[in-house]
């Protein structure tokens, strides 16, 4: 599965932030504690969404990468 620069930045920073990343397919799954980010990716650079999960409780969705990246730097 070919990395885009969109995803790999969106990994690193994970990475940076202190989660530990899986890839399962289209998607990518960031853990850290109890909290949990799990992004959809369509195609090679855009995401069909991400969630936010809170002590495995669903707590938001969005189609921004912008919000992903503030979901992984709290």
């Amino acid at each position: 599965m070919a990395v885009t620069d969109e995803r790999h930045a969106i990994s690193q920073l994970g990475e940076e932030q202190g989660w530990q990343h899986r890839v399962n397919h289209r998607a990518d799954v960031f853990t850290r504690g109890d909290k949990r980010v799990r992004v959809i990716w369509q195609g090679d650079s855009r995401i069909s969404g991400a969630a936010f999960f809170d002590e495995e409780m669903y707590e938001s969705y969005t189609r921004e990468l912008d919000k992903v990246r503030t979901w992984l730097k709290r």
